[in-house]
């Protein structure tokens, strides 16, 4: 059976990935059946080759190192963890602006004014030492 023009572009295309991906991807795309032994020959023939390379999922970049903890190449890993670092400093900065707000301030201000009228109130009428003057 002889070798389209179409199926040599399937097989440079998909190369990188094995012998077994080309010949399974030439028959999906080309409806053409070829032996693995016969994949093998026509890449060595077009100067193509099978070796296996790792791809990012993230970038698809083609024979990267891939990073076994995030399972992406160096560039897509940087770009994870300083996505990290941006979402991290987000909570940061919402915490600090929850700290800082005024009414939340005001609210937390009444409250301990109230709970220390409510404590000199005791004192008061129990005849008990303030706080001040118990330390």
């Amino acid at each position: 059976m002889r070798w389209s023009e179409e199926q040599d572009d399937v097989l440079r295309e998909c190369s990188f990935r094995g012998a077994a991906y080309a010949r399974d991807e030439i028959e999906r795309r080309c409806g053409t059946a070829h032996t693995l032994h016969a994949v093998e020959l026509r890449a060595s023939r077009i100067h193509c080759s099978l070796a296996v390379q790792t791809v990012c999922p993230e970038c698809g970049a083609v024979g990267v190192v891939i990073n076994r903890q995030t399972g992406l190449c160096r560039l897509c890993t940087e770009r994870y963890h300083l996505e990290q670092e941006r979402a991290f400093a987000e909570v940061l900065e919402r915490e600090r602006a929850e700290a800082e707000d005024p009414g939340r301030i005001a609210e937390a201000r009444r409250e301990r004014d109230a709970q220390r009228q409510r404590n000199s109130r005791t004192c008061r009428r129990y005849g008990l030492p303030s706080r001040s003057r118990r330390k």
